[in-house]
């Protein structure tokens, strides 16, 4: 009865490690994403845009809405998909392996947006705002912002 005792406590500790991992990426994932928005407005007050720009600035913003959004729920899609593989497969096979995969490349690919959703809003600038930008995005880059 030991053996089946052991097995349970387990299969119990793994469950609860994948639930608080969950929880815990979930919620760094929600702070950080408030976080980037606060930084976002902070950075577009900061650069004190001409009307000219914020026109300009308005599809660049709409289409990185848009991809965004997409991004994110494939991200959170994939996620739920590894948890689904998780619950059946027990270990780190192939299959979970590929969910991960999965969920990096939704990650990358937010992330290729995103960039390119800055350098889009930098070609708007002038240069004393593209200085301003630069080391702005530098610190959000090193978590100083």
């Amino acid at each position: 009865m030991s053996i089946y005792r052991n097995i349970a406590y387990f299969t119990f500790f793994l469950l609860l490690s994948i639930f608080v991992g969950f929880y815990i990426g979930n919620n760094f994932n929600v702070e950080h994403d408030e976080h980037l928005e606060a930084s976002h407005h902070d950075f577009h007050e900061m650069l004190d845009l001409t009307d000219d720009q914020l026109e300009k600035l308005v599809p660049i913003e709409k289409d990185f809405a848009k991809k965004k959004a997409y991004y994110t729920n494939q991200i959170r899609s994939a996620n739920m998909e590894l948890g689904d593989i998780m619950q059946k497969e027990k270990s780190f096979t192939p299959e979970v392996q590929a969910a991960v995969e999965k969920v990096h490349i939704a990650m990358g690919e937010l992330q290729n947006i995103t960039l390119i959703h800055f350098f889009d809003m930098r070609d708007l600038l002038d240069d004393e705002q593209a200085k301003v930008f630069d080391d702005y995005v530098a610190d959000v880059m090193y978590g100083l912002r």
